[in-house]
């Protein structure tokens, strides 16, 4: 009798356990488009499609980025998924892509656009929106923005989700031959031509940069288009910064849930993913702040809560910087600048309302 009461009592909390983001599904979807302009050079209209459920109450804010030849019409049904879930949820189209102006640029003044696209949601609709409590998932393209994301604006993100994602471009160009002209047309040549506007695409020297966000790496493992060693060699990296909130999640011959590269409208496995990350999202928020000195590795530009770098435009160059948190405003000091390109320091950055007591 004390075995089945204890089998039952498992089975109830296992149920409860899987039924926790299903808890939360809701019917009353509301849609909208919204334009906007890039924060950094200009750009515009930047068009992005919002979904959430109406309900006056301010809830997490998740982005979905569509892949490098896709656009935001191509993951209109994860917004829709993820409104259903109780977040607000926005697909920008990438400068260049769909209806936004602008050149693409693969990983570059792109990436910023993502954060523009939150920034002018929360500012459009706060009401709606937990502004502390900011999320991404991508597809292919979109998983190279989620890594971008997560290493250029190391504060900023709570769960950063790429699936079958791009870490370093330039190695993608030597591992995947057919996708060659669409590099050279948005970057503007090859590695060996424009090696440091490929180092800035280069996400892997710079995976340390971030100790708070939950990232969770989809593939499978006949992954080609965009091959794991990638991902391995990302978390390598990661992982010798001596970092734990990564997980890696793996299907193969036999599993329940294939992530096989494409969208969910042709693999509707993919939604499997979404109880994962749904419940991770609505977990009690952790510190995202940067400890009060360290160093971090700028790919282009990064920016923080108190403090925005620049190498150039943003385009290219790497360089390695320490700062110090402790006094009343921050020191910053370029450390590592092989390029020995020019490096502009802002305290000016665009995410004040985080650094405010909630």
């Amino acid at each position: 009798m004390k075995t089945i009461l204890i089998l039952v009592l498992v089975s109830v909390i296992l149920t409860t356990m899987n039924q926790s983001a299903v808890s939360r599904v809701t019917t009353n979807i509301k849609a909208d488009e919204m334009t906007y302009a890039s924060s950094v050079d200009g750009t515009a209209p930047l068009c992005a499609n919002i979904c959430y459920p109406g309900d006056g109450k301010p809830k997490p804010i998740i982005v979905v980025m569509h892949g490098l030849g896709g656009g935001r019409n191509d993951v209109a049904k994860d917004i829709r998924d993820f409104a259903a879930r109780g977040l607000f949820a926005v697909v920008p189209d990438m400068r260049g892509r769909g209806t936004s102006a602008g050149k693409f640029d693969c990983g570059g003044l792109d990436v910023y656009d993502i954060v523009d696209a939150l920034l002018a949601a929360i500012s459009r609709y706060p009401a709606e929106i937990d502004k502390r409590n900011i999320n991404i998932v991508g597809y292919s393209g979109g998983g190279a923005n989620c890594f971008s994301v997560f290493v250029r604006f190391p504060d900023l993100f709570h769960v950063v989700a790429p699936f079958f994602g791009v870490t370093d471009y330039g190695q993608w160009y030597h591992l995947t031959p057919q996708y060659n002209d669409l590099l050279k047309q948005a970057v503007g040549g090859t590695p060996e031509e424009l090696p440091l506007n490929y180092a800035a695409r280069n996400t892997c020297p710079a995976a340390g940069n971030n100790r708070g966000a939950k990232l969770h790496i989809f593939y499978d493992e006949a992954e080609t288009i965009c091959p794991p060693v990638m991902d391995e060699r990302f978390l390598e990296t990661y992982h010798a910064a001596g970092l734990k909130n990564a997980t890696v999640h793996i299907s193969r011959a036999g599993d329940a849930a294939r992530w096989r590269h494409g969208y969910r409208t042709d693999n509707p496995m993919l939604e499997k993913a979404d109880d994962t990350l749904v419940n991770e999202i609505f977990a009690p928020l952790p510190d995202l702040s940067l400890p009060k000195k360290g160093t971090l590795t700028v790919c282009g530009y990064l920016v923080t809560r108190q403090f925005k770098i620049f190498i150039e435009n943003g385009q290219r160059g790497v360089v390695r910087i320490e700062y110090d948190l402790t006094g009343k405003e921050p020191k910053i000091t370029v450390k590592d600048n092989p390029a020995k390109l020019p490096v502009k320091v802002s305290f000016q950055t665009p995410f004040a309302f985080l650094k405010q007591p909630q």
